[in-house]
This record gives C-alpha cells, structure tokens and sequence, in this order.
C-alpha cells in the first residue's frame, strides 16, 4: 500500500469518528432538553414513548396550541369555585406556581381538570349546570377511573409508583383521588394518624382486627399501612412492601432473623403460620391460644394433645398433671421461650 493509499484511509476513519462524536453529542443533547417547557402542561404535550405496555394502544395527546386554554388560568376558574377548600390547593406542591413542575405553573386548574373551554364559557338558563369539566375528580359527574388516573400517572410514574400498572388496586379500579385527597394542605393518607382510616373505608375486615386486644399499634400511630403494604403495587403478596411476609416482618422484627443454630421450621417457613397481622385475641398477635397453637403441629410430643384433655389424667406418653398445669397456665412457652430460635449449643428443644 502506497503513502497516498495510507494518507487516504487515515482520512475516512478520522470522519468517522468526527460524524459518530457528532452525533451521539445530539443525541445525548436532545434526551437531557426539558421534556415539557415551562408554560406547557405535561399531560397534554405528552407525546413519548408510552409509560408501561397497558399504555401501548393509547393515542398520543394532542399538541398544546391545538387546545382552547382558559386565558385567565385560575382567575377563570375562582369566579365560581371561591370557597377555601377550591382555594386551599394554592397552598399545596401542586399550586406552587414559582415550581415549573407543577399544575399551577402549567395551565392552573385545567392541567389536572383538563381544557374545559365548554364549562368555562357556557351561560346556561337559570336553573341548569354548566357541563362538566374535561376530567371531574368527584361524583356524580366523576369520569372513567382510568381518566382520573391518567392525569396522576402524567407525572407520578417512577419510584414507588412504578409497579402501579397491573397492581391489585389498579387492577379493582381504584382511583388515585378515592384515597389521596388533593385539596388540602395535609392529605390524610400521608399522615400515619390519619392513614389507617383512609385503607380502613375500604377494609372493613382489617378495620375489626386492629381493634382487638392485641395488635400491632396502629391506631396508637406508630404503625401505618404502608409501613408492610406497598400500595402502589409490589411484586409481594399482599401488596407487601418485600418479596416475602418474613422478609417485610424482619424489617422491624430484626431480632426473630436469624440465623440460628436450632431453628424452629414454621418460622423459617411463614410467620403467619402462627401469628395474625392485624390484631387478635389472643397475646403476640397470636392464631390460636397457647398450647393449642402448638398442638396444631406436635400433635405426637410428650406433652400430648390428649393429656390435655384429660384433665391430667395419665395417658401413654403423656406427663399427667404436669400438662393439666401446663394448659392452665401460658403454655409451652413457659419452658420452651426460644419459640423463634435458639443458637445455644444445647438450645435444640428451643428452652434456651
């Protein structure tokens, strides 16, 4: 190969390089560019690749200079919604107007309520409504769940709300606004005092349990919902905030963890084997009483189910009065306290 020969493809590689550098220098230039200009609404300029695969066949919205905006933004609306509760969400991160992220600073009301350029500009007959907004949050005129949410998910799509689409909540067309309220400095779903009450309207069942002797302290305000459910969805049962319900209960109960040298099975197993979340009647958030719980499982132990029964009577393999007093008092955890788990070198009947 000849100097010239040389000179040449030297020259092609290093336009290239020039063109790739170029490029991938745009490229990275247009993914950083502010998605949503100040002064346009997210929702609808959206015109992205869609958030998750239940989006896939929705049609992209329409650009904003082809909506009919209220040219007084929230003025327009305050003319008739002047009450506080309307004007409380002035005060709320969705009426920071200084905050181009939020609503407010957008196109006001109508970025969450959508472009009502026939209810804003209507003059019924005295007696009859305007028509509804483009997108009613409340009944009787509430839209389509799915609508209500989409306008959530325009800016609520990652971190924990990521695992929303195909969740059990989505999935029972719960809306975001049947539990978060908006209008409001404190929404009541955030506040662990005031949580339980919102999960609560919907869960009557867990609403009994947490009212029983013994349970967890919720309505104490130590503990709330989403302190064990992920709401937004999670890829645990139960809408548990980890993979498994040991997982989620070692979260605070670090100590029952392990590992162990002598490990009791239905732990490792479950903890719901032996005990119940929400409350119970009976002391550590037990099933069953003490030592009937046990028996559920060592049914053939020395301390028998039938020796129990019988008033202490003795019966092959039993322990006669001993068992009598047994069931009288705590029960087995009077002598075999490491019910979780023992790692002393001679713990392996879990007493020490």
């Amino acid at each position: 190969m000849t100097a010239r020969h040389v000179l040449k493809a030297t020259a092609l590689l290093l336009l290239a390089y020039t063109l790739t550098f170029a490029v991938g220098a745009w490229f990275g230039h247009a993914i950083a560019a502010e998605p949503f200009p100040t002064g346009q609404s997210s929702r609808w300029v959206r015109e992205v690749a869609p958030a998750s695969p239940l989006d896939a066949d929705k049609p992209a919205k329409p650009a904003d200079d082809a909506i009919t905006w209220a040219a007084r933004g929230e003025q327009t609306c305050i003319k008739c919604h002047d009450t506080v509760t309307d004007r409380t969400i002035m005060k709320t991160a969705h009426g920071v107007k200084d905050d181009p992220t939020s609503p407010m600073a957008n196109h006001a009301c109508e970025s969450c309520h959508g472009p009502s350029d026939e209810h804003n500009n209507a003059r019924p007959p005295k007696g009859e409504k305007r028509p509804p907004v483009d997108v009613s949050f409340k009944e009787p005129l509430a839209s389509p769940v799915d609508k209500r949410n989409e306008v959530c998910r325009s800016c609520h799509l990652g971190e924990e709300h990521i695992n929303w689409p195909g969740s059990k909540h989505q999935q029972a067309d719960v809306a975001c606004t049947d539990c978060h309220t908006l209008h409001t400095t404190q929404d009541p779903v955030m506040d662990k005092m005031t949580q339980p009450e919102v999960c609560f309207s919907c869960h009557a069942q867990q609403r009994g349990e947490a009212q029983a002797f013994s349970h967890h302290p919720i309505k104490e305000g130590k503990v709330s919902c989403s302190d064990c459910h992920a709401v937004h969805g999670s890829g645990g049962p139960s809408l548990l905030t980890e993979m498994t319900t040991n997982e989620t209960c070692y979260t605070c109960h670090a100590e029952q963890r392990g590992p162990f040298i002598w490990e009791h099975e239905p732990v490792r197993d479950d903890c719901m084997t032996c005990h119940t979340p929400h409350g119970s009647t009976q002391k550590h958030l037990l099933t069953m009483r003490d030592p009937f719980l046990c028996m559920t499982c060592h049914q053939t132990s020395r301390n028998s189910h039938d020796a129990l029964l019988s008033g202490g009577n003795q019966l092959p393999g039993g322990s006669g009065v001993g068992s009598y007093n047994m069931l009288l008092s705590s029960g087995c955890s009077n002598c075999h306290s490491k019910v979780h788990g023992s790692s002393a070198p001679s713990g392996g009947m879990l007493t020490h």
